[in-house]
């Protein structure tokens, strides 16, 4: 009986030793998986953030069906971002959203998007022909061409503006009117010669290729 326990002793050692180099490695996984999860601090408690409640287009306004509410961890939550009582509701969508993305200051037309501007810049808006509107999105860098049709000549009255908004219109309207308005952002100067331009000239965009001047 006891020749059988020894035997069955050694055994054991022999396939503990065999297995050591795996044992040790699942000890040390454990270990540090423990104190991984010992240094890292507790969550904070959850707090409401308003979030697209369908994928939104640029240019609607924000309605209350748009919106909804959802519990975040806070270190989750995005700069910007709306509690569902302060949702902008009523703001301008300044480009596409998907469904479940939290709204921010830069989802909407405001200030939240001139503050991604450079300092001299600023919003403004600008008619265009339907065609020059669906080359661009927004973040695009782009030239803004006056074609002044009874003179018959072109000039570039904004070499770098930058497309923040691009709404989605009517395809029956965009037919009918011939333009659409985009919201550019552009150094103040350029603002003022686009306003004027607009007037009496009609505006088209150009896309420059990558790299170029």
């Amino acid at each position: 009986m006891q020749s059988k326990s020894a035997a069955l002793r050694r055994r054991v050692r022999r396939a503990v030793m065999r297995h050591r180099p795996l044992l040790v490695a699942a000890l040390l996984a454990a270990a540090l998986v423990a104190a991984v999860a010992a240094a890292r601090p507790p969550a904070g408690p959850a707090e409401p953030v308003a979030v697209a409640e369908r994928d939104l287009a640029s240019g609607q306004v924000l309605t209350a069906d748009d919106v909804t509410a959802v519990e975040m961890d806070p270190e989750l939550i995005p700069a910007g971002a709306y509690s569902p009582a302060d949702a902008p509701l009523g703001r301008v969508v300044a480009g596409p959203v998907r469904r479940g993305e939290p709204i921010t200051d830069v989802t909407v037309v405001g200030p939240g998007l001139a503050a991604g501007l450079p300092a001299s810049h600023v919003l403004t808006t600008v008619s265009v022909r339907t065609a020059a509107d669906t080359l661009v999105r927004s973040g695009d860098v782009v030239r803004v061409v006056a074609t002044d049709p009874r003179e018959a000549t072109s000039e570039v009255v904004s070499h770098a503006a930058t497309v923040v908004v691009v709404p989605e219109t009517d395809p029956s309207m965009r037919a009918e009117v011939g333009v659409t308005t985009v919201v550019l952002g552009v150094p103040e100067d350029e603002a003022l010669v686009l306003t004027a331009a607009s007037t009496a000239q009609v505006l088209d965009l150009l896309v420059p290729a990558p790299g170029s001047d």
